[in-house]
C-alpha cells in the first residue's frame, strides 16, 4: 500500500495549543500509512523542539501571505517530496498553502483552531476541506460563507495517558495546603478575554475555605495582581506563573474554572476533565461542547459573577457532586475528546482525499 505524503505548514513561531494539537496529531498518525513533513519558520519553537516531533522538519522562511519566494520553495518541496495533501493552520500559511495547492494541483486541508473573527473566507473556500476544532467554529464559518460541504469538525484530542486522575497531591503538598481546603484552579494565558477578574470577584464573595490557584503568564499580570491586592485576597489567591508541569498539578484541583469571553473549544477544560476534575465554564464558543451542564460541570452566563459564585458554591459544599461530575468528565474525554478519536477521524479524511 502506497503511503500518503502529508505536508504540514505553520507560520506561527509560538508553542501554544494550536501547535501542540498539530504535534499530537502528527506523532500519533499511523507511520505505516503516512509520511509527514513539517514546514515551519527557522526561528520557531517547532524547529527548536524538533526532537519531540515525529516528522521530517523543513525550516523555511514564510514572510507573508503572498511571499513569492516561499511559494516557489513550497512548490519545490511538494514536487520533491511527492506531497499528496497540504495541511495549513494559521492565516498566512493558509493563503500560501492554498496557492501552492492550486499551482501543484494538490488537496489542501485548512484547520481552523480559533474562534476569533475572520476578514475573508477566500482562503477557506480555496481549500479542499476545512477542519474546525468545535461545532461552534464550524457554525461561525458557515455563517460567514464558507461552503458547507467543505466543513468538518474534528475535536482536539487529549492525551489520556498524560492527563489522568491521580491520587498524588503534588500541588497541595507544594503549597502546604490543608486537606479540607478546596482548590479552585484556572490555567490560561493572562489576557483580558479570559476574564480572570470575574473569577477573582466571585471568589471574594464566597465564604468558605478555598484557594484560587491562577496558572499562567501574560499581559494582564499586573492588573490581576492589583485586583487581588485591592480586594485584600492575598491569602485566598495564589499566582503560580507559567508552569511546564500542568499534567502533574491539574489533578490537585478540586474544581477547574474557565470564565472566558471567547473560546474556540477550551482545551484546558478538556485536560482538567481528563483528570476527572469537575469544570465550570462560561456559555460561549466551544465551551458548551466541553462541559455537559449539570453532568460534568456547570455552565454560567458570561460575565455573570453572581451565577459563577452560585455554581462554584454548589461544588465547593458538595464533595459527592464533585466526584460524580469528575467521573462523568473523564468518561466524556475518553469517548469524544481522546487523541485516538482525533487521529482516526483525520486519517479517514486524509485517505478519502488521497483517493
Amino acid at each position: 500500500m502506497k503511503k500518503i505524503n502529508i505536508l504540514e505548514m505553520e507560520i506561527s513561531t509560538g508553542w501554544g495549543g494550536q501547535e501542540k494539537r498539530t504535534i499530537r496529531l502528527i506523532n500519533n498518525l499511523d507511520k505505516k500509512r503516512f509520511n509527514i513533513f513539517y514546514v515551519a519558520q527557522p526561528n520557531s519553537n517547532i524547529v527548536k523542539n524538533k526532537k519531540e516531533i515525529m516528522a521530517t522538519l523543513i525550516p523555511l522562511k514564510m514572510r507573508q501571505s503572498y511571499d513569492i519566494k516561499a511559494i516557489y520553495n513550497l512548490c519545490k518541496i511538494v514536487k520533491e517530496r511527492k506531497i499528496d495533501i497540504i495541511s495549513t493552520h494559521s492565516g498566512k500559511d493558509a493563503w500560501l498553502g492554498a496557492i501552492v495547492g492550486i499551482i501543484m494541483n494538490k488537496k489542501v486541508v485548512r484547520v481552523r483552531h480559533l474562534q476569533t473573527p475572520i476578514n475573508s473566507i477566500l482562503s477557506y473556500n480555496m481549500s479542499t476541506k476545512v477542519v474546525t476544532v468545535s461545532k461552534q467554529v464550524e457554525k461561525y464559518l458557515k455563517q460567514k460563507g464558507v461552503k458547507k460541504e467543505k466543513l468538518q469538525t474534528i475535536y482536539t484530542g487529549i492525551d489520556t495517558n498524560k492527563f489522568y486522575p491521580q491520587t498524588t497531591d503534588i500541588l497541595r503538598n507544594e503549597l502546604k495546603l490543608e486537606k479540607e481546603t478546596i482548590i479552585i484552579g484556572i490555567v490560561a494565558v493572562l489576557r483580558g478575554a479570559k476574564r480572570h477578574k470575574d473569577l477573582i470577584e466571585a471568589i471574594s464573595k464566597i465564604d468558605a475555605k478555598v484557594k484560587l490557584i491562577i496558572v499562567g503568564d501574560g499581559p494582564q499580570l499586573e492588573n490581576i495582581q492589583k485586583i487581588i491586592k485591592e480586594k485584600n485576597l492575598q491569602d485566598k489567591v495564589i499566582m503560580l506563573g507559567h508552569r511546564e508541569d500542568i499534567d502533574q498539578i491539574l489533578p490537585s484541583f478540586d474544581i477547574f474554572v474557565l470564565p472566558s469571553n471567547m473560546e474556540a473549544l477550551g482545551t484546558s477544560i478538556l485536560e482538567a476533565s481528563a483528570c476527572a476534575i469537575p469544570c465550570v465554564g462560561s456559555r460561549v464558543g466551544g465551551i458548551p461542547e466541553c462541559i455537559i451542564d449539570n453532568k460534568t460541570g456547570f455552565l454560567f452566563e458570561n460575565q455573570n459573577v453572581n451565577e459563577l459564585k452560585n455554581v462554584l458554591e454548589k461544588l465547593i459544599f458538595d464533595k459527592n457532586l464533585r466526584e460524580e461530575f469528575g467521573k462523568n468528565a473523564r468518561i466524556l474525554i475518553e469517548k469524544t475528546f481522546s487523541v485516538k478519536a482525533m487521529v482516526i477521524q483525520t486519517q479517514n479524511l486524509y485517505e478519502e482525499l488521497a483517493k
